[in-house]
Parts: structure tokens; C-alpha cells; sequence
């Protein structure tokens, strides 16, 4: 991407259902190149946008971090098995105590048992995980800023946006979804654009039934939008995973100085070895140092930390990109050193 792709999907990624001259104004491009290019980055993968069911507002299930350990020259596959899981909707290849990240939802204490101490140890290649529950959402990629448009142009472009991007931990439950409502849900899944029309013809209903219903789910946190990218498309190359272990009387107030930072994609309270996981994005390794050492380090209340880093995202909010490289890619350049 060049700066103006990257600037035409922060605007998506702040607003993911804007129309263009929403887009063109936060942009400062003319509406037909914003629209033109933005075609072609949808078209590609670059960025996809979704409209996703929050599985805690719909009592769906409960967000799980895992850590799995692979024996040696087993994580690509074992990664690539994974990425087909439906209940899985991340994960990453990633460096330190263990191989692969992932997230699971699971429905209850017995669907958790079940995938982390039956389904993993099966998976070929896996040698151990560990694991932590979310017990409070902080933030979410839901409502990131990738920081590259003025505060104007955040404001205005989030605005306009109909569901509850600013409330990453639902107040109440919501009622049972009706099966038109899993309909819509299902087809805004595939395309968070879709037209109210194209919409309601894909669920065999009305456009304005299409219309209201959605509305309804997107006003009552049911329904989340959603631009999937990755950081470093953005000029956000390095990905970092925070566990942290913070006093538990300094949880949320820790939680509250790490949200505002620009940094922090994903950030939310666990139960496990550690007490707060999150995700951060930025353009250096000088950069995730002094993350590390300024914000972290000037934040009373944490009593250690663990860093890993990303290396490759191969699924992100249920958004599969595979990854099987050719054996040539991994052998090492011996001309390098002769």
C-alpha cells in the first residue's frame, strides 16, 4: 500500500460501512479515486470488512487465550490445522515460550475442557499449551485507531457508525436471535458492505426488514463492525503479545492507562497466569522498547511481564490467510556466509 491506501483503510478500520465521500473527505482524495482503490484493496484481501456477532453479548461462548507448544518443525502445521477450527478465530505463529497463539470461544467449562485438554493434545505436533479466560474486554480491534488521520477526521467518521464501537464490554445480554436475524448476521459476515437491498434479498427478507433488523443488533451491541487488517499493511510491522501480572487491586486501573494508548489493539482482563493479556502494534522494534520500558515501566501496579512476539498472522477475527511455505523458503542462504 502506499500512504493513501493505508490512509483510505484507517478511515475503514474507524468506520467500516462509511460511503466514500465520507471516506474522500477524512482522506483529502477526490470520491472517485478513493472509491476506485478502496475496490481494489477489498478485492484483494487487503482488508475485509465484517460485521461479526459479539459472542458475549449473545451468550455465545466466552473468549479463551491459548499458548501452544509444538515439537520442533511442527508449528507451521500444526498453525495451518488450527486456522480450520470454526471455534477458533485467531491465530498467529509467534516466537518465545511457545509456538502458536490462538483464540478459542468456548461455550462452557466443558467445551474448554474439551478443546484444550482432549482436541490439542490429539492435534499432531502439539507437545503442551497453556491457557487463560477472559473475564473482561477492555478493547478490541473493533474500536482501533490506527492513528494515521487527524482527530477531526476520527471523530467524524466514527460518528456515523450504527453499532456500539465504543463499548468493548457489553452491558447486558441480549434476547435470542430470531432466525431472519442469523440470516443477516450470517451474509454481513462474508461483507460488512453489503447493500440494505443485496442484504435483504440474501436473507429472504424485505430491504427494510433487512434495514431495521440490523439496526437493532448493531444498537444493542449484538452485532460489531469490524475492518480486518493487519497492523502491519498500516506500517505497523511489529506485533507484540502482553501478559501481563499486575496486583488485583490495580487491574482495571492498569487496563485504563494501556487503552489510551495508540499502541494497544486488544487489551483485556484474564484468569490464568496472568491477569491482562493484550495486543500491540508498532512501526519498530525501538518503537515496542520503549512501550515496553516508558508505558509499561511508568504504570504502578505491574509486578512482571511477558512479551512474545508476532510473526505471522494466519487467522484474525475468523478471517483465514493460510500459510504453507515452500520447504526452499525455509532452508538457510549458505551463500550468505561462504
Amino acid at each position: 500500500m502506499d500512504d493513501l491506501d493505508r490512509r483510505i483503510v484507517a478511515a475503514l478500520v474507524l468506520s467500516p460501512r462509511a460511503g466514500w465521500p465520507a471516506v474522500a473527505e477524512a482522506v483529502h482524495a477526490s470520491e472517485a479515486t478513493v472509491s476506485r482503490r478502496a475496490a481494489r484493496l477489498l478485492a484483494d484481501g487487503e482488508v475485509h470488512v465484517a460485521a461479526t456477532l459479539d459472542v458475549l453479548a449473545t451468550q455465545r461462548g466466552v473468549p479463551v487465550f491459548v499458548r501452544v507448544r509444538c515439537r520442533p518443525g511442527r508449528a507451521l502445521d500444526v498453525a495451518n490445522a488450527l486456522t480450520a477450527w470454526p471455534n477458533v478465530r485467531y491465530v498467529a505463529l509467534v516466537s518465545g515460550f511457545a509456538d502458536c497463539l490462538i483464540e478459542i470461544v468456548a461455550t462452557d467449562n466443558d467445551d474448554l475442557l474439551r478443546a484444550t485438554l482432549v482436541d490439542l493434545p490429539r492435534l499432531d505436533g502439539v507437545e503442551g499449551s497453556s491457557s487463560v479466560v477472559v473475564l473482561r474486554r477492555y478493547t478490541t480491534g473493533v474500536s482501533w485507531d490506527p492513528g494515521l488521520l487527524p482527530e477531526p477526521a476520527v471523530t467524524a467518521l466514527r460518528a456515523q457508525r450504527p453499532d456500539r464501537w465504543d463499548r468493548a464490554q457489553p452491558e447486558t445480554t441480549v434476547a435470542p436471535l430470531t432466525e431472519n436475524d442469523e440470516a443477516l448476521a450470517a451474509a454481513l459476515a462474508e461483507d460488512g458492505r453489503m447493500r440494505w437491498r443485496d442484504l435483504g434479498a440474501r436473507a429472504g427478507v424485505m430491504e427494510s426488514t433487512a434495514r431495521r433488523r440490523v439496526g437493532a443488533l448493531f444498537a444493542n451491541g449484538a452485532l460489531r463492525l469490524r475492518a480486518v487488517v493487519e497492523p502491519a499493511a498500516l506500517g505497523l510491522p511489529v506485533t507484540a503479545f502482553i501478559w501481563i501480572r499486575a496486583d488485583p487491586g490495580k487491574v482495571d486501573a492498569v487496563a485504563r492507562r494501556l487503552v489510551a494508548h495508540p499502541a494497544v489493539l486488544l487489551l483485556s482482563a484474564t484468569a490464568g497466569e496472568h491477569n491482562i493479556y493484550g495486543e500491540v502494534a508498532v512501526a519498530n522494534h525501538a518503537g515496542l522498547h520503549g512501550f515496553l520500558t516508558e508505558t509499561l515501566g511508568g504504570i504502578p501496579g505491574i509486578r512482571d511481564l511477558d512479551v512474545t512476539l508476532g510473526l505471522r498472522t494466519l487467522k484474525r477475527a475468523s478471517i483465514i490467510r493460510p500459510w504453507f511455505p515452500d520447504t526452499a523458503e525455509l532452508l538457510p542462504d549458505v551463500r550468505a556466509h561462504a
